[in-house]
């Protein structure tokens, strides 16, 4: 009854039908919630007619809208129903949207539903999928219950075994990564690596002061500027700017600017190593022409040369 009360002091007017579906049960139990409730002095008003149903009367309120502690773990993913599907906190997480709304004034309430349908989050980036993570689920309740665990890790193709504690779990990008500690050291693991998850009996003893955010920054940071970086200058059509940007060191991307308009633009900027750079740029086809340093230019004519011979055999 609770839910069926909170339903409608959330979305104001439902049918029966509509209830019966959010709160998975029958139109007849429906029914039967809704005397009680009118028994019980709540006013729970019958419209009827084609769009008719239930509706509080008089702005009636309650804030009998407590979560629960199961419930209380899934707040952290309001807004980002992807994200907590894919921890299996979906149905979960409906209920603590509903009890966090219920929980409003009718303005505030007003405002979040306003915001929820002008705003929307989508980690996922473009033209891509998330990596399977099959030891997802696996991965989160070792990290709930802080456990330590021993996983078999694809490196280079390679499967290797390792003995972890597992401090926290990231989403980024679209792609989730495993931070933990091994022998005593911070480690990151792509999820979709994690081959196997065994879940040990001893306790991961958290460091103190530990923030999982303010770590995974400092390791973004770290690993995006841990590469000796090479300049290079361009010329390059304007319509490939967008897809230079998404080629360059993370520390040159400012550099581009994405409304430059006319033809081409010079400009210089960093890559990870010759390697990378003429690997990436070979990729941009003719809207690019490498003009300095004089050893990737060379480098480039030699490989744009070979790819012509071999269509023209």
């Amino acid at each position: 009854m609770l839910a069926l009360l909170m339903q409608l002091q959330v979305r104001g007017q439902l049918t029966a039908r509509e209830l019966a579906q959010r709160l998975e049960v029958n139109e007849r139990t429906v029914q039967r919630d809704v005397e009680a409730l009118v028994a019980a002095g709540v006013p729970v008003r019958s419209v009827r007619g084609p769009a008719g149903g239930y509706r509080l009367e008089g702005g009636y309120h309650t804030r009998l809208t407590g979560l629960g502690a199961d419930e209380a773990t899934a707040l952290a993913f309001l807004g980002l129903h992807g994200v907590a599907d894919d921890l299996g906190l979906t149905a979960m997480l409906d209920t603590v949207r509903t009890k966090v709304l219920a929980s409003l004034t009718g303005e505030a309430r007003q405002r979040a539903q306003r915001s929820a349908e002008r705003f929307h989050l989508d980690p996922v980036r473009w033209y891509g999928r998330r990596e399977p993570t099959p030891r997802l689920a696996d991965l989160a309740a070792a990290v709930w219950r802080d456990r330590w665990i021993r996983i078999g890790y694809v490196r280079s193709g390679t499967l290797t075994e390792r003995t972890v504690e597992p401090l926290g779990l990231t989403l980024a990008a679209g792609d989730w990564y495993l931070v933990a500690l091994r022998d005593g050291q911070r480690r990151t693991y792509r999820a979709s690596r994690i081959r196997t998850v065994e879940l040990l009996d001893e306790s991961v003893h958290r460091p103190a002061g530990f923030v999982l955010a303010d770590t995974w920054t400092q390791s973004r940071q770290a690993m995006e500027t841990e590469h000796a970086l090479i300049e290079v200058t361009v010329r390059i059509t304007t319509a490939a700017l967008p897809r230079l940007r998404r080629l360059v060191a993370v520390t040159g991307q400012d550099r581009i600017d994405l409304t430059a308009t006319g033809d081409d633009v010079e400009l210089t900027i960093p890559f990870e190593g010759e390697n990378w750079a003429c690997t990436a740029l070979l990729g941009l086809g003719p809207a690019v022409q490498v003009l300095a340093p004089a050893t990737l230019r060379a480098r480039m004519a030699a490989q744009t040369r070979a790819a012509s011979a071999r269509y023209e055999s």
